[in-house]
């Protein structure tokens, strides 16, 4: 059953796994919209204009040649976005998919413009969207198809399209891999995606059981119909925007979905975000944040509203590097996240932007604007409003005990529930903001 808890502290868990959270402004406004009206928005992001987003990148006249300038770009459009359903499951299907511009591809180019078949398809028909990325020319690059030819067929794709694509190991036999590669020979990208007839095996192949003369097409929609991608698919969303582990009726409940919609993505979403196990106990906090998640997140929970030219590097040394995952598996992501040097970085980044100057002159965070979004100058207003917007309250009583005590400290080591001057307000709000970032909780989405 769903837990008993407000409408809003829903809606906000929704915004964390759909989207990289809030501004003010934007948690506002959403929670007037409320549960119901926010995931019929996140689901339909065209219906939401993101004029001010365009006009954003538009005045940054972005290079998408070069490799710093596409990750600044996505950057940007995660911070900013007015869709960030969108946005959050482009990021998704770069993991599900996923394609390095290091070693084998080498264009920043064909890198975007796989980045945004993920946003314009993401949403919808899966065998849309695989038979896209099987034509994708940095798929094609990265996966050795550009070598499959009728009289040396290549075996990359074919097996990573059903080991980490569709099925999952386990539900295809080795025969099924040669054949399938037999399919998608002739599937090239010199210049684009280019089918090149000569170099197609035309013969009859089994596949899975079916027997017929297999194109590339035909792979794709014997795979994306069946019920192992159905499972596959679903659990990984499931994992992604809900928890880890899911239970196996949970999983059937959302593959059910994916069979009878005919593969809709915005179905399995839309079964996922209102069932009872999304707005559950088991669910909430559960889930490590991604590099992109506290990065971006952290810029949103503190309003920041320019974007430093190195913070791919900064997501890279988390663990993070966007365009170049680590290798065809994507990022494992979970407990993955945490080690002893990434989660330094996590830390480093916390002190980096709660108390030191980026390029902007006045500092990288507006402490008076963010003081002016607490009733008074009082310690334990400036501390339950930060909790609150950071953490989620989700705190023990100790670990607030001890913040507030910091916080009634001044400057000068004496203890006073308000604090006297702007200089004492700022230093102490920079330091609570740095200590509530390195809590346990706040690594959770």
């Amino acid at each position: 059953m769903t837990s008993a808890k407000s409408d809003s502290y829903w809606t906000d868990h929704l915004l964390r796994r759909a989207g990289f959270g809030t501004t003010l402004k934007e948690q506002s406004y959403y929670r007037d919209l409320g549960y119901d009206g926010t995931l019929k928005e996140l689901l339909h992001p065209e219906s939401v204009s993101d004029e001010a987003l365009d006009k954003i990148l538009y005045e940054q006249n972005f290079d998408f040649t070069d490799l710093g300038d596409l990750r600044r770009w996505w950057i940007y459009r995660m911070t900013f976005t007015r869709r960030p359903l969108a946005e959050k499951l482009t990021l998704f299907w770069h993991g599900h998919f996923a394609t390095s511009n290091a070693g084998k591809v080498n264009s920043p180019y064909l890198m975007y413009q796989q980045n945004l078949t993920f946003r314009n398809q993401g949403l919808g028909n899966f065998q849309d969207l695989l038979l896209a990325v099987s034509k994708d020319p940095a798929m094609i690059l990265y996966l050795d198809n550009q070598q499959n030819t009728k009289n040396k067929p290549n075996e990359n794709y074919a097996r990573e399209v059903m080991e980490l694509f569709t099925m999952g190991i386990g539900n295809y036999t080795e025969p099924d891999v040669k054949e399938a590669a037999r399919a998608f020979t002739g599937w090239m990208a010199p210049n684009g995606f280019y089918f090149n007839r000569k170099q197609h095996d035309i013969g009859a192949k089994t596949f899975l059981g079916q027997t017929g003369n297999f194109g590339g097409e035909d792979i794709v929609k014997i795979l994306a119909a069946r019920p192992e991608t159905a499972k596959f698919i679903s659990k990984k969303l499931i994992t992604y925007f809900c928890m880890d582990d899911p239970a196996d009726n949970f999983v059937q409940k959302v593959s059910d979905v994916y069979l009878s919609s005919k593969q809709d993505i915005r179905s399995v979403l839309q079964c996922i975000f209102t069932s009872d196990e999304f707005r559950s106990d088991k669910s909430y906090h559960c889930k490590i944040k991604s590099p992109a998640e506290y990065v971006i997140g952290t810029m949103k929970l503190l309003q920041v509203d320019k974007i430093d030219g190195d913070l791919p590097a900064v997501m890279a040394r988390m663990g993070q590097n966007l365009f170049e995952p680590p290798n065809v598996k994507g990022w494992d992501g979970g407990m993955a996240w945490i080690a002893t040097d990434t989660l330094m970085e996590r830390f480093n980044f916390a002190a980096r932007i709660s108390t030191q100057k980026f390029d902007a002159k006045e500092g990288y965070i507006n402490p008076a604007v963010l003081a002016s979004q607490f009733s008074s100058n009082s310690a334990k207003d400036m501390v339950d409003h930060f909790l609150a917007r950071l953490v989620d309250q989700d705190v023990p009583p100790s670990a607030r005990k001890q913040l507030l005590a910091y916080v009634s400290t001044t400057l000068d080591g004496q203890v006073a529930a308000t604090l006297p001057d702007a200089k004492t307000l700022e230093a102490k709000m920079r330091g609570l903001l740095h200590l509530i970032m390195t809590l346990p909780s706040y690594q959770l989405a």
